[in-house]
Order: C-alpha cells, then structure tokens, then sequence
C-alpha cells in the first residue's frame, strides 16, 4: 500500500470523526445501533501492508485501527505513556487510550469513550473464562456524565487463523460479553499466548466498534 493509499484511508476514517463532520457518529448511527443490544460487528479488511514512514517507526510504535462502522482504515502512532495506560494519535488528533490492550478512553469520534475502569478485565481475557466489571463513562446529548456499570463473562471461541503484519497464523479468540441495564456489547481478542495481537472492542453507541492490530 502506497503512503498516498494509506493517507487517503486516515482522511476516510477522520472525515467520519465528529470534529471533522457536524453531525457526528453519534446522531447518525444511534437510531441504527440502538444500545449495542444483538450488534455484532462486521469484519474488517486484513490490514492494510505499511508505509515505509509507519514501519520506521519501529514494533510497538504504531496501531492499525479499523472503525466498522464506516470500514475505514487509519494508522495510529504512540503518542505518550501514563501510568501503564499507552495513547495513540491520528495526524489530526483522534485519540485512543489503551490499559493491558483494553481500551479505555476516546477522543475526537464524536461519540465518544470518556473513561473505563477494568480492574481483572485482563486477567479474565488471558484464563479466557470467568467473569469481571467494567465502569464506563459517557456523555449525553446535554454534555453530562453519564455512568454505566457492567458486568462481563468471557469463554474461549475455536481458534481462528487471522492475518496481522507479520502474517497469518492460528490465534486462540476469547470472547467478552458486557451488560448492564441499558448497554450490552461483544468485544473479541485473539491472543498469541498471553499477547493479545488483534481486538475488537466496542467504544460508544454511536461510534460502534473498533478493530485493533498492534504492530
């Protein structure tokens, strides 16, 4: 994929970006997602092959996200580290924060990630069985927080042979279901032993889900 390929899939993904688009995610898909309840997301296109530039700057250094509900391809660089919670930066400041590969804020998606405490959340993923509690924070359509609490069971799928950068190869799939009274969402993680090589995970209601490749 040429660097003129890649920029013109950030422009696709950051153009559906709220900050970039006066109706947002989020009054466009919420009627079509109601509450996440029975949403499964679509799967992706592979990743996309790097840039000279992005592959530069080095393993660990740079996430290939997908946004599945405008199937847009964006990467990201690691812009700073925080007490063990790692962000990552389009060029035009669309932001994710991850802890232990979990996400766990948003920015500049217009329906956004406030905030998210996953205390054994990890650890659950990793024994892909158990149950753990979420606390995720919104804001409302009056710029309220909004908070949800939830609770998670996990249990491990059939392996599955996925395609990261370095190539295909068979990754064992933990599934992750979160409710609460008014949210339900489905996150998936493929993991190489304890490494969670691919995700996806949901965001808000009207963002939807991401799909994550760490590289």
């Amino acid at each position: 994929m040429t660097s003129q390929l890649l920029s013109a899939a950030m422009l696709a993904f950051l153009t559906a970006c709220g900050p970039m688009n006066s109706g947002g995610l989020g009054s466009q898909a919420a009627a079509r997602l109601g509450a996440f309840t029975g949403l499964q997301p679509t799967a992706p296109p592979a990743p996309p092959a790097l840039p000279t530039q992005a592959l530069a700057a080095g393993p660990g250094n740079v996430l290939m996200v997908t946004l599945l509900s405008r199937n847009a391809v964006a990467a990201m660089t690691r812009i700073s580290t925080n007490n063990g919670t790692l962000t990552w930066r389009t060029d035009k400041g669309v932001t994710l924060s991850f802890r232990d590969d979990i996400l766990v804020a948003s920015r500049g998606l217009g329906d956004d990630l406030m905030g998210a405490d996953i205390p054994g959340v990890r650890d659950a993923i990793v024994h892909g069985s158990g149950t753990a509690k979420r606390t995720h924070t919104y804001l409302n359509s009056e710029d309220t927080i909004q908070t949800r609490d939830l609770a998670c069971t996990y249990m491990t799928q059939a392996p599955e042979t996925i395609t990261i950068a370095s190539g295909a190869f068979e990754a064992t799939k933990v599934e992750e279901v979160c409710e609460s009274s008014s949210l339900r969402f489905t996150n998936s993680y493929w993991l190489d032993g304890n490494t969670i090589v691919q995700s996806t995970q949901a965001v808000a209601l009207g963002s939807g889900y991401i799909r994550v490749n760490t590289l």
